[in-house]
């Protein structure tokens, strides 16, 4: 995909998946053997792992939106800031709900081979996400 696509590319993406919720979509976003690092403390592997991830997240979050912040696209990367908004209503990585709403922000890198993301790398505001649950 040429790079002047991208932006657009990423933006249905995000539009299509983050606020769509649409997961059966990522068979055209992400290549099976994506591998997604997350905080620098794991990693998921495989497009499907991404999928019951993302799951999990909006299960416990449903009325979770995606602000798109800043957008940059260069070579083979792209790199997208957002803000999540969103009220826990479930268990969510060991954290009990208690109907909290939360806002934090999400950088990630992704990193293209054709037309489809290889590789991620997830960085958000644990910490400020992690006071507004009272998780902390």
């Amino acid at each position: 995909m040429p790079v002047d696509q991208r932006d657009a590319w990423v933006r249905a993406y995000l539009e299509d998946v983050f606020n769509g919720r649409n997961l059966q979509s990522l068979d055209k976003y992400m290549s099976d053997d994506l591998v997604s690092h997350w905080l620098g403390d794991r990693s998921l592997h495989g497009r499907e792992a991404w999928r019951k991830a993302m799951a999990n997240f909006f299960d416990a979050f449903p009325d979770a939106a995606y602000t798109l912040n800043d957008l940059f696209c260069v070579d083979d990367k792209g790199v997208w800031r957002g803000t999540w908004d969103a009220t826990q209503r479930k268990e969510w990585e060991g954290i009990p709900p208690k109907g909290r709403k939360a806002k934090w922000t999400v950088i990630i890198i992704g990193r293209f081979e054709r037309d489809k993301i290889a590789e991620d790398w997830v960085e958000y505001d644990r910490y400020n996400l992690f006071r507004q649950l009272e998780a902390l």
